[in-house]
């Protein structure tokens, strides 16, 4: 007998983000690491902001409404390869989105984090870019882009792929 998968909920979402502020405001802040259970459900939910569901990384990359002009151009040129060739990048990383909630840990709120996460969302990259990109905390999350010169592309409600200025990547 097969299962119909159903699609992850807002109230479960709210719930992954209710344990996340139950483990920032437990144990000892200074040397607090997002453990795999910690950086799951933070992937959760921006793959729920992303796309709309909880998605293997796979099908999170073919569905994406950004990607760079670089991995457009392989789903053009490779269409079926290129999902083997690109990975999904947080422009805001896992790492700092947890040292974020860790810092915030007394005002955190599930509508506060919703807000916060949604901000930054997940583009798909080639795997060389990707390489190319580090975290630099004194950067908003989406300028890492622009220096690194990565241009990025929105699917637009038409299915069509336009580019996006750098500040528009950030919702």
């Amino acid at each position: 007998m097969s299962k119909t998968r159903i699609p992850i909920s807002e109230a479960q979402i709210d719930r992954r983000i209710e344990f996340l502020i139950k483990e920032a405001k437990s144990g000892d802040y200074e040397n607090r690491f997002p453990d795999q259970t910690i950086k799951y459900a933070l992937r959760v939910i921006t793959n729920y902001f992303s796309v709309g569901d909880d998605v293997s990384s796979r099908k999170h990359r073919k569905d994406c409404p950004y990607r760079s002009e670089k991995a457009h151009k392989l789903s053009q040129t490779d269409p079926t390869g290129w999902l083997d060739k690109v990975t999904n990048e947080h422009q805001y990383p896992i790492k700092r989105a947890w040292a974020w909630l860790l810092k915030q840990r007394e005002l955190l709120t599930v509508p506060l984090i919703k807000e916060h996460l949604r901000k930054w969302p997940i583009v798909v990259v080639t795997k060389d870019e990707n390489a190319s990109l580090h975290d630099d905390t004194e950067m908003e999350p989406y300028q890492r882009y622009a220096a690194k010169g990565i241009k990025v592309l929105k699917r637009n409600l038409s299915g069509i792929w336009e580019p996006v200025s750098v500040n528009q990547i950030s919702n």
